[in-house]
């Protein structure tokens, strides 16, 4: 490793408790590759290098390398290591829907259980520049189970940024924080009944767009992998999603669907 990727990277992680420390190693390796630190196409550290320089184990270096896969920020060749990408992610052009509108239109009807909701006072480099707020500005971030007739088929984590939210009033707060909660819904206990970007729009209408969808393959892990019941080297289609709103970015998710029970068909149509 040379001296100005070494100073790029070294140095303990300070997570403040808010961010899982896969999360903050892959703020920092994204980072190194947008300031030039670690320049595009060039070979990544290995992992025990990249472990040592942050202080944490191989195994969390290796969840945030498939983190940086899976947002093509970083590619492998079989044999030789881990490259950063040569082109680097963007955001888009196209319009967007709801994950469960799209996951209703292959088969029964769907539920989102939420699994986690946080109002975190930092954010990663890359959901910092897709929500368009600094990485010391407070974001939040909403974990949710997508289940049909009981079965977990897809998994969203959903990214908003919190001062912006905040402008667009109480009842803007309150459908992200809560997701529009339904007490009827037919789902398991504590079942949200919308994500997140569904529930934005039920309050405010399609005041959103224009957003990309990017549609790769991966897997999911073991963390996400236990919560859409699959094992963690499972292949899985994950969606990728970024939405503008008045003219910035202000929304990311990104959905793991388990390709076993969901064949997709991508439409960008309904948002106005």
């Amino acid at each position: 490793m040379d001296r100005r990727t070494e100073a790029a990277l070294a140095g303990p992680l300070e997570t403040n408790g808010a961010l899982p420390l896969r999360v903050a190693v892959y703020s920092r390796i994204t980072e190194a590759i947008r300031n030039g630190s670690l320049p595009i196409a060039s070979l990544l550290p290995s992992e025990s290098e990249l472990g040592t320089a942050m202080g944490v184990s191989r195994t969390v270096v290796r969840e945030a390398l498939m983190l940086l896969e899976e947002d093509r920020f970083v590619r492998s060749r079989r044999g030789i290591g881990r490259f950063v990408a040569d082109r680097l992610p963007h955001l888009g052009l196209q319009k967007i829907r709801p994950i469960e509108e799209l996951l209703s239109e292959t088969g029964p009807t769907v539920h989102v259980r939420r699994t986690q909701t946080a109002l975190q006072s930092a954010s990663p480099a890359f959901t910092a520049d897709a929500v368009g707020i600094r990485t010391d500005e407070a974001s939040w971030f909403l974990e949710s189970v997508i289940t049909r007739e009981g079965a977990p088929i897809a998994l969203i984590q959903e990214h908003v940024p919190g001062d912006r939210l905040s402008r667009l009033g109480e009842a803007a707060v309150a459908a992200v924080s809560e997701a529009g909660v339904d007490a009827n819904a037919q789902g398991d206990a504590g079942d949200a009944g919308h994500s997140a970007l569904a529930a934005l729009i039920a309050v405010l209408g399609p005041i959103f767009g224009p957003g990309e969808t990017d549609i790769t393959l991966g897997v999911p892990g073991a963390t996400r992998g236990k919560l859409l019941g699959l094992p963690a080297s499972s292949p899985v289609l994950i969606l990728t999603q970024t939405l503008d709103h008045d003219g910035r970015p202000f929304y990311l998710s990104k959905a793991l669907i388990n390709t076993d029970f969901v064949q997709l068909t991508i439409s960008h149509a309904v948002q106005s």
